[in-house]
């Protein structure tokens, strides 16, 4: 990849991580912490640590401390997978929930006003690009 490519890609998400992190601010939340809050609810159910580990693209020690600061938020909970005791899951708890529904609420503004340089039909290209990226190099920070 030619580093203008590489520059160019590295300086949208430098902008995009620190305008969530501003928006965030606000409900004392990080981007990580975020992150956790919308793939709990996306998925509807408790997720083992290591697999949100994974989909965070963090080392299990870094997703461990996560979950622990967001438990001690009352964000989510640690619950045993009842098919098998040994494999720890974390859901949200009521407040996590109405996190999640308030991030879920405001995030379409926040997104609008961050692409709104791009058309829709550019919108739909970077997006599908951006997952065929993602989809295609995962296994590599994993």
């Amino acid at each position: 990849m030619p580093i203008e490519e590489w520059a160019s890609l590295y300086t949208a998400y430098a902008i995009m991580h620190k305008e969530c992190a501003r928006a965030l601010l606000a409900r004392q939340l990080t981007v990580p912490q975020a992150s956790v809050i919308g793939l709990l609810g996306r998925a509807g159910r408790p997720l083992p640590v290591t697999r949100l580990g994974r989909l965070l693209t963090q080392e299990s020690q870094s997703a461990t401390t996560l979950i622990d600061r967001m438990c001690t938020g009352g964000l989510v909970e640690r619950v045993k997978d009842p098919q098998d005791r040994r494999i720890v899951l974390v859901r949200l708890t009521r407040k996590g929930h109405q996190m999640y529904d308030i991030l879920r609420s405001t995030a379409p503004a926040f997104n609008d006003e961050m692409f709104s340089v791009l058309s829709d039909e550019e919108r739909v290209i970077l997006k599908d690009l951006l997952q065929k990226f993602a989809r295609r190099n995962i296994q590599r920070v994993r």
